[in-house]
């Protein structure tokens, strides 16, 4: 709009400059070819003679008649009009004007006059005689504008036109631009929104986008009354698909998996992947059994065949559930309770595992504990006592169990079940590992300067044997400790040895040879293949408490230890029952040939110099009859 104003404004200037200098020219042209002759001699001061005024009237009279002139004055400097086509003397322009002035003083001046669509060009200019070329006066005339009006107006309206027409196309390809630019950057913007929410991967829900949805949930929960399941999980082994085939069959899997989940979930069933190969799930509406029974369908449909890169596989998953408002009203702890759960799981039989508070070391409260131990390290807050182990029948001391305590500032001392979880789910049961051993070793040594041989007994886990370099540690501190290798016995959980690591199997191999006994702690309640324990240097074999607390009085736990003492000697080792409290389990296990005993019967957890050094055969006897 303001590029037409000012195109129209400068066709009007440019219209009336035109009107001006035509005005002009024609003006010049009355005057040198009609006026000027008629009044050569002339003075106007004096008035025109007759034959003055019939000579400018038929010299004028066809330029009035035919319009081309509209009015014509001759007026003299004072201006008195001497001359004018209709006759009168009178009118005109006044003689104080500038424009008057002007022409006077030799300075002709033209200028439009009139209301718009009456326009008329007014000239003034200095009279000049023809033939003397002496100024006598001034010329006052009214030439018609409107041809150049007429032309002008036809002008703007043909600029009007083009100015609106290009208007108009540039709107056009405007609005273009901008509606695609508008669509691209919705789109973008959607895409980032989604990219912000989404896996890139497998297209299902990030970690933030499952926390939102989670906390938006939870809260209609709270205030409504409902509940339902929180659940995590991850795939099994799924690191080697990535070291074997390489990380391009690693994504491949984890797409076929989620799709798989997905079709496992109802529409108001959320599914999310929080990373790596952990995912997690949301499961409004559904108690136990029904969130238990969704991930069996889940766990059945991951577990199918899939072929990658030529390469048969069938996956397993490993799946932890949290319920709501049971467990908890908010994310993050039920994201820890469910993380607990199936930890669980993976160290135990079951591959769906229900948060139960006993069961997880209170999980809640790990980031605390994990913190609060690294302290403990640091300021050497833990202590070992020792639990013995009796040789049978005569149940004299053979060994001990080293048992760590943890003497808290403001707890008081912790049994290992407070701490152990956390430290095993974390860095931690390496430099706990470690201290252990090192304080144990050095508590041998003091107790081998009173003259007891008693085999040392340290429980290691599954993370470290996994852990380069745990054999050469070990190796470095019995020399460093002079103490004898055949002395020292490591306890392995049936669960640590169930695995696929090779590097744990090597670990256990490398302790063999260096002289070190190899123990399977709680063997039966895992599930190890007797495939594992071919091959291996296994010194000892402790059977759970689990089948020893009733073997006296069940004839299927009976069944099961003599079992495990047939196995154990069958493969060249001793067996250790754990958890005898009576003097009845105690007369059972010597008659069935079991080597070595362990528990409250014969001693309690107790600092190395508490440890009772005679044999209690005839205290439990005494026991028995009191």
């Amino acid at each position: 709009m303001v590029l037409g104003a000012v195109m129209w404004q400068g066709i009007r200037a440019d219209a009336a400059e035109q009107g001006r200098r035509q005005g002009l020219a024609q003006a010049q042209v009355i005057l040198e070819m009609a006026v000027g002759p008629s009044l050569d001699g002339a003075d106007l001061d004096d008035g025109l003679t007759t034959s003055q005024l019939q000579g400018l009237r038929r010299a004028t009279e066809l330029a009035v008649f035919h319009g081309s002139v509209l009015r014509l004055r001759v007026r003299g400097f004072a201006g008195q009009v001497v001359f004018s086509d209709d006759g009168s003397t009178g009118g005109g322009l006044p003689v104080a004007s500038p424009d008057f002035r002007a022409a006077a003083a030799g300075q002709p001046r033209v200028k439009v006059i009139g209301a718009p669509g009456h326009e008329v060009i007014r000239v003034v200019q200095p009279l000049v005689a023809s033939a003397s070329g002496q100024t006598l006066g001034v010329l006052e005339l009214y030439l018609p504008y409107q041809e150049i009006a007429a032309h002008t107006r036809a002008q703007l309206a043909g600029v009007t036109w083009r100015v609106a027409g290009g208007l108009a196309a540039l709107y056009l390809v405007l609005a273009l631009l901008a509606w695609w630019t508008t669509r691209s950057l919705s789109r973008y913007a959607a895409r980032q929104e989604y990219n912000a929410t989404h896996d890139i991967l497998t297209g299902l829900p990030n970690r933030a986008a499952y926390r939102n949805h989670a906390e938006a949930v939870l809260a209609v929960a709270e205030r409504d009354g409902g509940h339902g399941a929180v659940v995590l999980l991850d795939l099994n082994r799924f690191k080697e698909v990535n070291d074997t085939l390489g990380h391009h069959a690693g994504d491949e899997l984890l797409r076929v998996v989620s799709a798989r989940m997905r079709a496992g979930l109802d529409g108001g069933d959320v599914l999310a992947r929080l990373g790596g190969d952990e995912f997690a799930m949301l499961l409004p509406g559904r108690d136990e059994a029904q969130a238990v029974a969704v991930l069996e369908g889940i766990r059945t449909r991951v577990a199918e065949e899939l072929v990658l890169d030529g390469v048969p596989l069938n996956m397993e998953a490993s799946f932890g559930i949290a319920l709501y408002p049971e467990h908890g009203i908010h994310v993050q702890d039920l994201k820890l309770r469910a993380d607990a759960a199936m930890y669980q799981g993976k160290r135990g039989t079951e591959d769906i595992v229900v948060f139960h508070g006993g069961t997880a070391g209170h999980p809640h409260q790990w980031l605390k504990v994990q913190a609060e131990l690294r302290h403990a390290l640091e300021r050497d807050e833990l202590v070992l006592w020792y639990q013995p182990k009796v040789g049978l029948p005569g149940a004299g001391i053979n060994g001990v169990e080293a048992l760590v305590r943890w003497q808290h500032p403001e707890r008081g001392l912790l049994p290992p079940g407070e701490f152990l979880p956390a430290a095993e789910h974390s860095g931690l049961i390496a430099p706990l590992t470690e201290w252990v051993l090192r304080r144990a070793l050095a508590d041998q040594s003091g107790w081998t300067a009173t003259g007891q041989d008693w085999t040392l007994s340290v429980n290691v886990s599954a993370r470290n044997l996994d852990a380069p370099g745990f054999t050469g540690y070990v190796a470095a501190l019995l020399a460093e400790t002079g103490a004898r290798p055949d002395r020292l016995i490591l306890e392995v959980t049936e669960t640590a040895l169930a695995g696929d690591a090779d590097s744990a199997v090597r670990t256990i191999h490398e302790l063999g040879a260096l002289g070190v006994g190899i123990s399977v702690d709680d063997f039966g309640t895992g599930y190890t293949s007797l495939s594992h324990l071919r091959g291996l240097p296994i010194t000892e074999i402790k059977i759970d408490r689990a089948f020893v607390a009733d073997v006296d009085r069940d004839p299927q736990s009976q069944a099961i230890v003599r079992s495990v003492i047939e196995l154990a000697h069958g493969l060249g080792g001793r067996v250790t029952a754990e958890g005898v409290e009576t003097a009845e389990i105690h007369r059972w296990l010597v008659a069935a040939g079991c080597d070595e005993a362990q528990g409250y019967l014969y001693g309690r957890p107790v600092p190395w110099p508490q440890v009772a050094v005679e044999p209690i055969v005839e205290p439990i006897t005494e026991r028995t009859a009191r």
